[in-house]
């Protein structure tokens, strides 16, 4: 039996019957942006969305489309809200319509948008790192992190063509103390998908010469809050807890502080605010040094006063020691003096007294008062004649006596006699 038979368009119109009685109202519906193109020409959005699983594992998909008309109010009113454009890997709330034409088939048309869900969806990511972070025990390691007193070697990280980092740089050359400081850039990508992965890879070359910096800097000019989304990413803020060396951040926004900016040993405002921070630390170590060499000068010199009255103290106290000794010696010396006066006094008057008992002696044995005494002196040929064997017959003697000499001639020599008998 050969079966009835309906045309394609009799097919499709029960389709559209069926899809547009079916879908009567709007829906709002979560998804993923995975796909995103304008038609710059006639002004049409053409849009893919996913629903994934895990975030990773895509469950759902279907094209859709923001006509012209809506798309210029819809495209400056998220702008306005989110200060972000509408892009790929954004999660968004939209409302939309389904239709069905038999010649364009299905159509997924979106007709609103609610920019807070986005806006939301990136606090809770942002909530979830942070959670993350916090449950691994990394949340304050870079914190821990020393910094030097003295930061003078910097690695930043930036964009080479950012305001941000002109801004940066003249800051710092053109401090008004003439501080010296040395930076070197890492350039990055700062905003956008590849952002985080931009950083991490810079953050790498400087691991790799750690020694030649005493901090990271990393500094971006100012933006809307999605525009910085990279800076709330899990492996960057993990990287960052894990460097050696202490970060600064001067992400360029106030309203609200990035994952990277929590976690970072420390947070300025802007890169404006990052260069302040680096002179008033140069400055207080100046000053600092200044106090001490201060506190040094004042020091020395209240220790060389104490030393100079130790001195004097000393030296007085030197003086009446000396004085003391010397009066006692000078008065050791004059009873020395007086008692070797006295001494030699004495032993002057024994020998004085010893002389004049000599003189006495000699004077009673002297020749001439032995001679007045009645003795007489007989010398021959000059001698002393003790001996009468010491003459001859014939010798002339000469006899002195008390009163004068007698000259005699011996004529025959007397015969030696006996005298102790």
């Amino acid at each position: 039996m050969q079966a009835t038979a309906i045309t394609l368009k009799e097919l499709l119109l029960k389709i559209k019957a069926v899809v547009n009685q079916s879908f009567d109202q709007t829906y709002w519906v979560s998804a993923d942006i995975s796909d995103f193109h304008e038609d710059v020409n006639r002004g049409h959005c053409y849009l893919e969305l996913v629903q994934k699983k895990d975030d990773k594992l895509i469950e759902a998909k279907i094209r859709a489309t923001i006509w012209a008309n809506t798309y210029s109010l819809l495209k400056s009113y998220f702008l306005h809200e989110t200060g972000q454009p509408l892009r790929t890997g954004m999660k968004v709330l939209v409302e939309v319509a389904i239709t069905f034409h038999e010649l364009y088939g299905m159509t997924c048309v979106i007709q609103d948008i609610d920019p807070t869900f986005t806006l939301g969806d990136i606090q809770r990511k942002k909530q979830e790192t942070i959670k993350q972070l916090k449950e691994d025990g990394v949340w304050d390691m870079n914190k821990e992190v020393t910094m030097p007193d003295l930061i003078q070697r910097i690695a930043v990280i930036s964009s080479a063509s950012a305001a941000g980092y002109g801004d940066f740089c003249h800051q710092l050359q053109s401090n008004k103390e003439g501080f010296y400081f040395s930076f070197q850039l890492f350039p990055a990508i700062m905003q956008g998908e590849d952002a985080a992965q931009s950083i991490i890879k810079a953050l790498d070359k400087i691991f790799e010469e750690k020694d030649n910096y005493d901090a990271v800097v990393i500094i971006r000019g100012g933006g809307a809050s999605t525009d910085l989304l990279a800076f709330d990413e899990y492996d960057l803020a993990y990287t960052i807890t894990q460097f050696p060396l202490p970060i600064i951040t001067g992400i360029g926004h106030e309203r609200d502080e990035s994952v990277c900016d929590m976690v970072a040993h420390t947070r300025c405002k802007t890169p404006t605010a990052v260069a302040a921070f680096l002179y008033e630390r140069m400055l207080n170590v100046e000053q600092n040094l200044l106090s001490m060499e201060n506190s040094f000068s004042s020091g020395i010199e209240a220790l060389l006063e104490k030393e100079q009255n130790k001195l004097t103290d000393y030296t007085a106290s030197l003086i009446r020691n000396c004085t003391y000794r010397l009066n006692l010696e000078h008065q050791n010396i004059e009873l020395k003096k007086t008692q070797i006066t006295n001494g030699f006094q004495k032993v002057i008057d024994h020998h004085r007294h010893h002389t004049e008992l000599l003189e006495n002696t000699l004077q009673h044995i002297s020749p001439e008062n032995i001679l007045r005494k009645g003795f007489t002196i007989t010398l021959s040929n000059g001698k002393i004649v003790k001996d009468s064997r010491q003459v001859k017959e014939g010798d002339v003697l000469r006899t002195i006596t008390a009163n004068g000499e007698l000259n005699s001639i011996v004529r025959s020599p007397i015969k030696e006699k006996n005298l102790t008998k």
